[in-house]
This record gives C-alpha cells, sequence and structure tokens, in this order.
C-alpha cells in the first residue's frame, strides 16, 4: 500500500498522475482539514473535495478546485440577493458540500461523510482526512489574524505574514485508521504541497508526527519548490514571511525529522550536498506537472524510486 499526504493542489496534480499507474484499491489519501470552513452555512472542505474530484476523474484541473464545467447558477442568485460568498461553489460542488453538511449534522463524523462521498463516486481508493477535530488554519499578519481563505482568496496574501497557527490541533486527535494507515503502508509519499499550511496542520496533531518520525525510512517527499520559485500558491509567502528562504533545501530542513528521501528538481543539483548533509537521499526528477503526460512521467519516476515493479 502506498500513502500519499496532501495538500489541494501539488498534490492532487501528482496524484492525477498516480491513479494512472498504481491500483486505486492499494492507495490511500491522507488530506489537510485546515482549511475546512463554513460557507453560507455550508461545511467547506476544500482540500478533500480536490481530492475525490481528482480521484473521481471530474476535477476542474484549470483551477484545481470545484467540478469541471460546473454552473454557478446558485452562486449568481444569492449575489443577485445581496448575499457576498468568499468562495465561489459552482451547483454540483455546492450538492457535494450540502450532503456533507447534511450528514454531519445528523451526526455523521468528517471520515464516515467522506467514505459515503467516495463510495457515491465509485472511488476505491481510501481518502482520510486528518481528524475529524476541527482544526482551524489562522494566518497571524501584522494587523489581524485570518483564515487561510481571508488571507489567500480576499486579500491575495498581500499582507505581511508574522506568523501561521493552527488553532485546537493540540486537543485534536488523528481521523480513525489513519495511523494503521501509515504504519501499514509500504511507502508514504509527501506530495508537492505548501510546507506551511498543507502539511502544517497535519503535522501540528502530535500523535500524527510522531508516527511519521518513527516511519521515516520509509518516506518520500517531493519539492514543492523549484529553484527559488513555488509551483503555486502561497508557499513563498508564508516562508518568507515565517523566516525561511524560499528554497527546496529549506523545505527539506523543515522535513529532515519525518522524511529520508527527498525529490528535487533536476536543474538543481547544486542543492544535493546539503539535503544529504541533513541525512536524506536525493533524486532527480523534472518537477513541473503542466499537463497529465508529464504528471504521468513523475508519478512513473516517483514509482521506481520507491521500487515498484512497472
Amino acid at each position: 500500500m502506498l500513502t500519499l499526504i496532501s495538500g489541494g493542489t501539488g498534490s492532487p496534480k501528482l496524484l492525477q498522475g498516480l491513479m494512472e499507474l498504481f491500483p486505486s484499491e492499494d492507495l490511500s489519501i491522507i488530506v489537510n482539514t485546515g482549511e475546512d470552513t463554513k460557507v453560507s452555512g455550508l461545511r467547506v472542505s476544500p482540500d478533500l473535495d480536490t481530492v475525490i474530484y481528482t480521484l473521481a476523474g471530474i476535477i476542474d484541473d484549470e483551477k484545481w478546485y470545484g467540478i469541471k464545467n460546473d454552473s454557478f447558477t446558485g452562486h449568481e442568485m444569492l449575489e443577485e440577493l445581496g448575499h457576498e460568498e468568499l468562495l465561489k461553489i459552482g451547483d454540483k460542488d455546492r450538492a457535494v458540500k450540502l450532503c456533507r453538511t447534511l450528514r454531519m449534522q445528523e451526526g455523521a463524523t468528517l471520515s464516515q461523510v467522506t467514505k459515503e462521498i467516495t463510495n457515491s463516486f465509485d472511488i476505491q481508493a481510501s481518502v482520510l482526512p486528518m481528524t475529524n477535530d476541527l482544526v482551524t488554519t489562522r494566518i497571524v499578519t501584522k494587523n489581524r489574524k485570518m483564515t487561510f481563505h481571508e488571507f489567500w482568496v480576499e486579500n491575495k496574501g498581500e499582507e505581511k505574514v508574522t506568523g501561521v497557527n493552527f488553532l485546537k490541533a493540540e486537543e485534536a486527535n488523528p481521523a480513525p485508521d489513519l495511523l494503521e494507515t501509515l504504519n501499514e503502508s509500504k511507502n508514504i509519499l509527501i506530495g508537492p504541497s505548501n510546507p506551511i499550511t498543507s502539511l502544517g496542520p497535519i503535522l501540528a496533531i502530535e500523535e500524527i508526527r510522531k508516527n511519521l518520525e518513527k516511519n521515516r525510512e520509509k518516506t518520500l517527499a517531493v519539492s514543492p519548490i523549484l529553484g527559488d520559485s513555488p509551483v503555486s500558491g502561497p508557499t513563498g509567502v508564508l516562508m518568507r514571511g515565517l523566516g525561511y528562504e524560499v528554497t527546496p533545501t529549506n523545505v527539506a530542513e523543515l522535513y529532515k525529522e519525518f522524511v529520508s528521501s527527498f525529490m528535487l528538481h533536476e536543474d538543481d543539483e547544486s542543492m544535493i550536498s546539503h539535503i544529504e548533509d541533513l541525512g536524506m537521499n536525493v533524486h532527480l526528477a523534472d518537477l513541473y506537472m503542466p499537463d497529465t503526460s508529464s504528471r504521468i512521467n513523475l508519478a512513473e519516476e516517483i514509482l521506481e524510486v520507491l521500487g515498484y515493479s512497472k
């Protein structure tokens, strides 16, 4: 079994490639829920939905959010009625979120309803939220504290970051079966997602972090940074705000306690020795994933490094 630890953009791109090469029934995905929020009374789990829609083959892979070719009649009607929403939610996507909300109001846990949704989409892979408890990412700037979506969607990441907190993480428990999944997996793959707000909330749950440290020798991380540039999203803004240089070596520094192998972009050979000094094996590959074929190629290289036969 292979377990992918995922945020909402870079890792689902890689997942799209893995799906073409690896048996879905042997694949588990542990997903960040630190960005979960409420929109118009709906429980929105953006990273979970992106992973689910990717596995179902319906992801809007232009935005890497929502369902491909969705309509927005409900959102537009709400606007006409004077109700503003921070996130633009499509009609089919809204139905999924409504289903989640209603089931959780009936007493279902996030894990249970996630399983129900994946079953409805006939998804064979196992999708696990990091926790059934509510952990909220809070971005701290000089002037205020914001949710991730207020910081990145509403304010375009323009305010200087001075801190990132994961509210109630110290009280949260791993989702059922999550630790067993990590222990039983042949390999653990940390996808090329934001190390601060995609992986950070997961690591903030102490039991998960300790388990990853225990399973360090079978864990490979893929750099979310090529050279000195993040592939997408607010990685650079957040790392600089927290005092880190935006380089793969600094990501490796953040990961060194729970990662034994690190995949670096093929043009970043000069960084190999620094990362090896952290006690990691380094592998080079083309980490740029602009299309499906490049995602499949990267997935193939990762599986080869991990020792999976073709």
